[in-house]
């Protein structure tokens, strides 16, 4: 991960950390991407949505994403039975 997105990161927990009281339970399992100099923030039912809908608003600042209700965004893995 490089600095720059490092620190996007960092700036976009504490957004995140405030809006998600008010954005659960009602979208549970949604993707949330943030862009912390703006403090905005779009939502999509895909990690892929919720970037594109973010990237045509900000095509050249980086965001970072999270999913609400989980606490990481993407789970890799095996499951053990």
């Amino acid at each position: 991960m490089s600095s720059d997105s490092k620190a996007v990161a960092a700036a976009a927990r504490p957004i995140f950390e405030q809006i998600k009281p008010n954005l659960l339970p009602g979208y549970e399992n949604y993707f949330v991407s943030i862009e912390p100099e703006s403090r905005d923030f779009f939502l999509g039912t895909t990690l892929t949505e919720a970037i594109e809908r973010a990237r045509l608003r900000y095509p050249h600042r980086l965001v970072h994403t999270f999913r609400l209700g989980h606490a990481a965004t993407i789970h890799f893995g095996m499951q053990t039975r």
